[in-house]
């Protein structure tokens, strides 16, 4: 998967090297300090139009912390998905990073092999979700729909619109609770809907929209 970019932001040398040791392997591997070293580096990263790409985030950082960066990165408009690392979170802090969008959350230490089946599931998540999109581009969205997302978007937003929680939204429709999560992002970050009760309202609002793109991939599929 060496068309596969891991980013990792931490500022203990030996977990930084360890990652690197680790992954470059199968990955292409580029690692920060700080949050602000990564900040520094963005124009130089081509988010936009790069690779796939999962950010391995230390939460507890000096100066800016994991979350802080997070919300910097979603003000970026930067929606690739995060993975939080730490040593010593208590599940306030792991609470606090599931609703601020992060995919996986993974406890210090961690050995090679966890964090390597992680990346491997999270980036056949992706693929999947890439290959949807491009079919979406063409078959998924309906000529007089302006909303510019695809049918699996749209599934999963009428679905959170109706009050169901991430993981009956995953089970509902097959799929993982990670990518519930990448799903609600890119729906945050095309459609700057913040909050669920934003979302909501959207859904009211274009609901017979948004239903016709869904209705258009069960047409697809017949």
């Amino acid at each position: 998967m060496k068309n596969c970019r891991v980013l990792v932001v931490d500022d203990d040398k030996e977990v930084r090297r360890g990652l690197f040791e680790w992954l470059s392997y199968d990955y292409e591997v580029q690692c920060f300090d700080s949050a602000k070293s990564i900040l520094s580096a963005i124009n130089q990263l081509a988010f936009e139009n790069g690779p796939p790409t999962c950010i391995l985030l230390d939460l507890q950082m000096p100066d800016m912390n994991g979350m802080e960066l997070l919300n910097q990165l979603q003000q970026l408009k930067i929606i690739h998905p995060i993975i939080f690392m730490s040593g010593n979170a208590n599940q306030a802090d792991i609470i606090e990073a599931w609703h601020g969008g992060a995919v996986d959350f993974v406890l210090k230490p961690f050995s090679a092999a966890q964090i390597s089946s992680t990346l491997k599931s999270l980036f056949t998540e992706i693929a999947e979700i890439r290959d949807e999109d491009s079919s979406g581009s063409s078959a998924g969205k309906h000529p007089d729909t302006p909303i510019p997302i695809t049918s699996r978007e749209a599934q999963v937003l009428l679905l959170l619109g109706k009050g169901h929680k991430q993981i009956e939204v995953a089970q509902m429709l097959g799929i993982s609770i990670s990518t519930v999560k990448m799903y609600r992002n890119f729906l945050k970050n095309k459609l700057n809907l913040n909050t669920l009760v934003e979302l909501a309202l959207f859904c009211d609002e274009h609901r017979q929209s948004i239903s016709a793109l869904v209705n258009t991939k069960a047409e697809n599929q017949d």
